[in-house]
């Protein structure tokens, strides 16, 4: 096979094809600019007049392309500025300054200003050449939409005249449109937008929005929002202030975003804002009377609108701090001073105390400032001391409250008073069944319990009240009683529950001794053939309150079996005394009536009473005096138990002359026609409400027990410290008897002096004090 020829073989001539390639303009250069020209400016003069251009675009676009390739560029843009500018300084200028005159400045412009940009969209597209080739690729030319711009910033948009009057215009429609919003109207629903839309563009696009724009729109906001906000302080409340303020915030933020104002501008704008409605408003956003109100009604919405709009201009907690701590404080006085509801003050302050955590937590989002101002200011108005009252009336919210948790552990949260809120109920009810609604509401009066100073007061009500619970078998829950000591341990320490503990103690190895005794004399026959059942709670004297003795003199058989445990007990606790106190004794007695047999649920005075009627004929009264002389009870005693068996619900007795005192010349007689649907019918002893007296009694042991506290501190350091100055020495006082209550400093000097006369310390030079070993 023949090898390939390495190279072609010569076939004839080839054409070379250029494309595009461009015959030289014949003829005079100069000519053809000046006709070219000529056609381009008959061009102008119609796109400037708005009429149909007579040449052919193509044919001018050529002409301009020619131009530029005879490199004549310059020349032709000079004179497509020079006729651009004529224009615009002149036809179009008068254009708009005719409707200036009519007061449409805005839209004369805005108008002008979307005629030249069509215009100036046909212009670029016939000389696109010459804006490509030449104007683009120089250094020093600018492109013909910048030219065109520049005119028009120069002759319109900055002129002296007419930059002023569009720009005012401009906030004028701004103005309208926020006015549009404040009477209800929906952004969408003002005719303006379209027209602010496109003149915002257009400062935008000809470079004017940061220096002439910006800070004369902020300036002019800043006008109308101090206007805004003197006009709406003073004729609106607060609340409606603050949702004013809300308002402006959520429809500038608005505004900006459907004008497309830059994010400078809205920073700023929200700032204005902040600065006029709100931090120069201060005091009227934070005034005492205005804020309580609010906090009064418990209205959650305008206080959270007023915290969040604090939180933008500084710290809202401490703003609020002041007007948060006199409602508290004011309205917290009001309840514990509150002589005619004393009953209700728990209740009362639980209530509060709940709607300000509500507030706390909802409106004011757990503000720890706050939170910490409302627990100082629960502190002080409970433990505030009224010149020249009693330290029984200072004391009482320690004392209701010890009486108020008395009421839950004997009752339950079935026996909350009738003007416990609804809604503390309700709260109560979601915890669960009885023992965790109990739990539930001793958890909300511990909290109460925590702002009290004075806690021996509390620990005397307290202690007295579980003794007549623990007595008397009234306790609602025994786990809740123990969950109760335990919580004060827990709040308290060991120290304070040292007694409470003692007395559960004692009702246990009470329990144990009886059992014991019952065991004993029920196998030796002691008791063989009696029908009474008796229990005895021994109690420790120093874990219980202290109980007057009431004389009484008890039947027969009883003192029979008060005497055998008597001597059971001694024969196993040698050394040991015990001492009656039957007017803490209940007992359970069986009567027969015509009307059916009953059992009556009696204290011991009562039972003593009925029993003296088995000793005499039926139907035979005894009067007050013998029932005196068999009793021995103290009159008054007599008097009050005869009326709860008498003149009560339940009258087992019958008393002449009929009514409800009983008096020393009256008559008594068991009632033969009582009768009581059930069959266990309890009869309450009338006693007195706790008398002023006892109330006094219980104080004073307070003060008392305060003052060997307070002598017993100021031994223990100076034994320690051996020589104390006097400041420091009541400075360690009070810190070391801070748990047991508030101490006076006029107290604290007494008892120092007492110390001093005993001899325990003395007085040396520069008021310092030394230990006496």
């Amino acid at each position: 096979m023949p090898e390939k020829a390495p190279t072609t073989p010569h076939a004839g001539a080839r054409k070379l094809q250029i494309k595009n390639l461009r015959k030289p303009t014949r003829g005079d250069p100069d000519a053809y600019f000046t006709a070219t020209w000529g056609a381009l400016d008959a061009a102008l003069g119609a796109i400037f007049a708005g009429v149909k251009i007579a040449a052919s675009l193509e044919e001018l676009y050529r002409g301009v392309e020619n131009i530029c390739r005879a490199e004549r560029g310059q020349q032709l843009a000079e004179r497509l500025r020079r006729r651009m500018d004529a224009y615009v300084g002149g036809k179009l200028k008068a254009e708009v300054e005719v409707g200036v005159d009519g007061g449409e400045v805005v839209r004369e412009v805005e108008r002008a200003w979307r005629r030249w940009n069509e215009q100036l969209g046909m212009i670029r597209s016939i000389f696109l050449y010459l804006d490509r080739s030449y104007l683009l690729p120089s250094i020093k030319e600018k492109p013909i939409e910048t030219i065109g711009l520049d005119i028009f910033r120069k002759h319109i948009a900055t002129d002296a005249t007419l930059e002023p009057l569009f720009l005012r215009g401009i906030f004028i429609l701004i103005d309208t449109d926020r006015r549009t919003d404040s009477d209800g109207a929906t952004p969408a629903q003002s005719h303006n937008i379209p027209l602010l839309l496109s003149c915002i563009r257009m400062i935008s696009n000809l470079g004017m929005y940061n220096h002439a724009f910006e800070p004369q729109f902020i300036t002019f906001s800043r006008t109308y929002f101090s206007q805004l906000a003197a006009a709406e302080s003073s004729s609106q409340p607060l609340s409606s202030y603050l949702r004013t303020t809300s308002t402006q915030l959520e429809h500038e933020t608005a505004r900006c975003d459907r004008f497309t104002l830059e994010q400078s501008t809205k920073r700023d704008l929200i700032a204005v804002i902040e600065d006029e409605m709100v931090r120069k408003r201060l005091t009227t956003l934070t005034d005492t009377a205005s804020v309580g109100a609010l906090l009064t009604a418990r209205d959650q919405h305008p206080l959270a609108l007023l915290y969040t709009l604090l939180t933008r201009v500084g710290s809202a907690g401490d703003a609020l701090r002041p007007a948060w701590e006199a409602h508290i404080t004011a309205t917290g006085t009001g309840i514990v001073q509150d002589d005619e509801r004393t009953e209700e003050m728990v209740p009362r302050l639980l209530q509060f105390k709940h709607a300000l955590d509500q507030i706390l937590s909802q409106s004011f989002h757990k503000c720890e400032t706050l939170s910490y101002a409302l627990r100082e200011s629960f502190a002080k108005f409970i433990n505030a001391r009224r010149p020249g009252a009693s330290a029984a009336a200072n004391s009482k919210p320690a004392e209701m409250i010890a009486k108020f948790v008395d009421l839950l552990l004997r009752t339950g949260t079935k026996g909350l008073p009738a003007t416990t809120s609804q809604e503390m109920c309700a709260l109560a009810a979601r915890a669960g069944d009885d023992d965790a609604q109990l739990a539930f509401m001793l958890e909300w009066v511990l909290d109460l319990f925590r702002f009290i100073q004075g806690k021996d007061v509390f620990e005397a009500f307290y202690k007295k009240d579980l003794a007549r619970r623990l007595l008397m078998g009234r306790s609602a829950s025994a786990d809740a009683e123990r969950m109760m000591i335990t919580k004060l341990k827990t709040e308290c320490g060991a120290g304070f529950t040292h007694n409470l503990e003692g007395m559960f103690k004692d009702v246990d190895l009470s329990r144990e001794a009886v059992a014991s005794f019952k065991s004993r004399t029920g196998s030796s026959g002691a008791s063989s053939g009696s029908d009474v059942d008796l229990y005895v709670n021994i109690l420790s004297q120093a874990a219980w309150p202290s109980y007057p003795e009431v004389p009484i003199a008890i039947p027969r058989d009883i003192a029979a079996h008060t005497e055998a445990f008597e001597a059971f007990y001694v024969s196993k606790h040698s050394g040991r005394k015990l001492v009656w106190r039957h007017n803490l004794s209940h007992c359970v007695l069986r009567a027969s009536f015509p009307k059916g047999n009953k059992e009556l649920v009696l204290s011991a005075f009562q039972a003593v009473v009925l029993l003296l009627f088995n000793d005499v004929p039926a139907g035979t009264p005894l009067s007050f005096a013998d029932l005196l002389a068999a009793t021995s009870l103290p009159a008054d005693q007599l008097a009050r138990t005869l009326q709860s068996l008498a003149c009560a619900k339940h009258r087992v007795l019958a008393k002449s002359p009929r009514g409800r005192d009983v008096g020393v010349g009256d008559r008594f007689v068991v009632n033969t026609a009582f009768s009581e649907g059930k069959f266990r019918v309890k009869i309450n002893q009338i006693q007195l409400k706790e008398t002023k007296e006892e109330n006094r009694e219980t104080h004073e042991g307070v003060a008392r027990d305060r003052q060997y506290e307070t002598q017993a501190a100021v031994i223990r350091i100076m034994k320690g410290r051996k020589k104390v100055r006097h400041a420091e020495l009541v400075g360690l006082v009070i810190e070391q008897t801070r748990n047991r209550g508030v101490l006076e400093v006029a107290d604290i000097k007494r008892n120092i002096e007492r110390l001093i006369d005993k001899e325990y310390m003395e007085r040396v030079e520069d008021n310092v004090y030394v230990y006496v070993a």
